[in-house]
């Protein structure tokens, strides 16, 4: 069920390496064909211009890319909080159900926060889909205990409450999972990465008497680029959604 991208299982070190390398190679095979041609007596001097054109047009391909990494980032975020609001109020409104009842129930419930905390936790895609696999577990005792629970009173506001606001969290449970599995289509990725070693490939052509100073600029796009794909991996990545909503609220359901 995982969509994870190819390189979902490599470090974030290793890819930015790679990419890193890519750009360098790509320069010296640029310097390599502008030397060709000056030996065939093609001596104009570039004048910098496609390269430019071409840095330019790759920055706001990145730009565009890295929207789309930060807009999904902070839709898991929001998650998360409405996530914890809709269990905490599921909790407070088992206060309604009798003891016995209201005991069986909370029981379960702390089960399943603890659950949703090893999801939010989980540091990669398997144990990210096994996490919520023993959350569908959870969902579906906590469901049948609920409907046996209700069953005397299920025509009351009570019944309808509990029912309703049990039913948004496990909703918010699978759009958390959905949200956590949609990247950026491998497909954009790999045409950026093919289009920035093009670009200095262009680069090492038109200016290749500027060699420390493309360093510095190949720097920088493979930390843009990493930023965009640390943004892209929701359990591997450096860049987490922060679980402090579902960890305050284990924490206060446990007391």
């Amino acid at each position: 069920m995982s969509t994870s991208t190819p390189y979902a299982g490599m470090s974030l070190w290793l890819l930015a390496a790679i990419f890193f390398l890519g750009l360098m190679v790509a320069r010296e095979i640029g310097r390599v064909l502008r030397r060709k041609h000056y030996l065939h007596g093609d001596t104009e001097k570039g004048d910098a211009f496609a390269s430019t054109s071409v840095l330019g047009l790759l920055a706001l391909l990145i730009g565009f890319t890295f929207s789309i990494g930060l807009s999904r980032y902070e839709a898991r975020r929001a998650l998360v909080v409405h996530e914890a609001n809709a269990i905490g109020t599921t909790w407070l409104r088992m206060q309604l159900l009798d003891n016995e009842e209201r005991t069986r129930m909370q029981e379960i419930l702390r089960r399943y926060v603890d659950a949703r905390v090893e999801f939010g936790a989980a540091s990669s895609p398997k144990d990210e889909v096994e996490a919520y696999r023993k959350t569908e577990a959870l969902q579906a005792e906590l469901w049948d205990a609920l409907i046996e629970v209700i069953a005397p009173i299920r025509d009351s506001p009570r019944a309808s409450s509990l029912t309703s606001t049990t039913n948004e969290a496990i909703d918010l449970a699978a759009e958390r999972f959905a949200t956590r599995q949609a990247h950026i289509p491998a497909r954009i990725m790999r045409m950026l990465v093919l289009f920035a070693w093009l670009g200095a490939g262009l680069v090492g052509y038109e200016r290749s008497e500027h060699r420390r100073s493309t360093i510095l600029l190949f720097l920088l796009l493979t930390l843009a680029a990493s930023l965009v794909v640390d943004l892209d991996r929701p359990s591997t990545g450096l860049i987490n959604v922060p679980q402090n909503p579902m960890l305050e609220l284990r924490d206060s359901i446990q007391k």
